[in-house]
């Protein structure tokens, strides 16, 4: 009988721990309605010099490269620099690395990249700059 009564108190004891946990944790504010309560920070619209920096390690500084394994972008003309984008993005062109990228960008981020691209000098001497076809040619003043 005397383990009988020792096992009910201490099931006892428990279940009023139990109870003390929940009503302590229901009354406790969480991550969640703490933060729902602040409103989200406004932030400025990223600008296409900045997106621009992650094409850097493969492309260039400002999208400048002397005739490499890589496109350069400076002076590409925006549409075709957003059309490329929007066709690794949905596969229409193969690639390994650019459709990953490119899923990871909206149209206004394309178009940012675009137009600050299309404003940057080819590297002399480079096919880039030798291409009729870019915006920019070699000398011309922007």
């Amino acid at each position: 009988m005397k383990n009988r009564s020792a096992l009910i108190s201490m099931v006892g004891v428990a279940v009023v721990m139990a109870v003390v946990a929940a009503a302590s944790l229901a009354a406790a504010p969480t991550a969640t309605s703490a933060t729902a309560s602040r409103p989200s920070p406004v932030l400025p619209p990223v600008t296409g010099e900045a997106l621009a920096h992650t094409c850097s390690g493969c492309h260039g500084t400002q999208g400048r490269l002397a005739d490499e394994a890589f496109a350069p972008l400076a002076g590409m003309p925006a549409a075709g620099f957003v059309q490329t984008m929007q066709d690794f993005r949905s596969g229409r062109r193969p690639a390994t690395l650019m459709g990953h990228i490119a899923r990871g960008l909206n149209d206004a981020e394309f178009q940012a990249m675009a137009e600050y691209f299309a404003r940057q000098t080819p590297a002399p001497g480079s096919a880039a700059a030798l291409n009729p076809l870019r915006s920019v040619q070699p000398g011309a003043s922007r």
